[in-house]
């Protein structure tokens, strides 16, 4: 095949600047190829309106870089464009090779409307043109795929660190962050606190009103912690009614604060979503006097929290001082 740099782009402008003229009727032809091929359950979740709109000027991308010397250098606009249609099909999850059916539809609407004028432009300049019709969808296609790919990796990494009911971090991701913590304090001894809070009454709220409501309790919960903490805070959901709070270069004390500020904001977010609003028991440690491990912390948080629990009270503080491993706090006013 003669080289791009060699080739010459001139008798390729023409007939490319023409279909060009005819874009939007090339990209409600590959609307409609689109379609064709998909189930009446893709066709309900398929966004027409917005891809009719963005398909007309990826129709041009492929033509002005087919028309080009350079056509697998895209500027920043036509890469956009592409990773725009990889959101626009995604609300079906599809694979690589969805998304590399959906780009070469577009080259065979191209290559269908060119074929009309197959007999004016000689088998020569149609294959030339043809092969830059391709190496132009090739190299849009790539970045199709390159985007679709990075969003998938993005999704996995979200999907290891957060809660999807409350976009929350997870258990595995406090656990690191605890980890990185300790790091700090072992060298810097920088000292932190950990909060562990079980929402009240949670599976009598499933059970009267069904699992979506304790869901929507969880999800208030967790927009009232997300709005009461720090930034240099991690907030994570790690049980079912669990949540735990890492907030650096705190101590029991200050955090016992926290917790008392956490309470209120609980309550008044699920009076405010639900009409009912539920307590939180807060069990309160911190390092170094509860723990060096991230295990051995959380455990020492769950041991004051169910004291908390079973005396009634909302906040239970771990006391390494007395024999008592846990004496109970009130909270602190706002």
């Amino acid at each position: 095949m003669t080289d791009h740099n060699q080739r010459s782009t001139q008798p390729l402008r023409e007939p490319l600047a023409r279909l060009d003229g005819r874009r939007d009727e090339l990209a409600k032809e590959w609307l409609v190829q689109l379609v064709e091929r998909s189930s009446l359950d893709q066709i309900g979740h398929l966004p027409t309106e917005r891809l009719a709109v963005e398909l007309p000027a990826l129709i041009s991308d492929v033509l002005g870089a087919a028309g080009s010397m350079r056509p697998f250098t895209m500027p920043p606009d036509v890469r956009k464009r592409a990773e725009r249609l990889v959101e626009l099909r995604a609300s079906r999850e599809p694979s690589a090779a969805d998304l590399v059916r959906d780009i070469g539809t577009i080259q065979r609407v191209i290559l269908d409307a060119l074929g009309q004028e197959a007999e004016e432009l000689g088998g020569r300049r149609f294959a030339e043109i043809a092969a830059s019709v391709a190496d132009a969808v090739g190299a849009i296609g790539a970045a199709a795929v390159e985007s679709l790919v990075d969003r998938r990796a993005r999704e996995l990494q979200t999907l290891a660190t957060c809660d999807p009911l409350t976009g929350l971090s997870n258990l595995r991701y406090v656990k690191q962050q605890i980890g990185y913590a300790l790091g700090l304090h072992k060298r810097y001894a920088h000292p932190f606190a950990l909060l562990l809070l079980d929402v009240d009454g949670l599976k009598r709220i499933n059970d009267v009103g069904g699992r979506d409501s304790g869901d929507k309790i969880l999800v208030q919960a967790a927009l009232a912690m997300r709005r009461t903490i720090r930034k240099v805070d991690t907030a994570a959901r790690v049980g079912g009614d669990e949540f735990c709070v890492l907030t650096p270069a705190q101590d029991t004390a200050s955090a016992h604060v926290l917790a008392g500020r956490l309470i209120d904001a609980v309550r008044d977010e699920t009076t405010s979503a639900v009409g009912t609003g539920v307590g939180v028991a807060v069990g309160v440690v911190s390092c170094p006097e509860h723990g060096d491990t991230p295990d051995g912390l959380l455990e020492a948080a769950d041991v004051a929290m169910f004291e908390a629990k079973a005396s009634g009270e909302p906040v239970a503080l771990g006391d390494p001082t007395t024999d008592r491993p846990i004496r109970i706090g009130q909270t602190q006013p706002r």
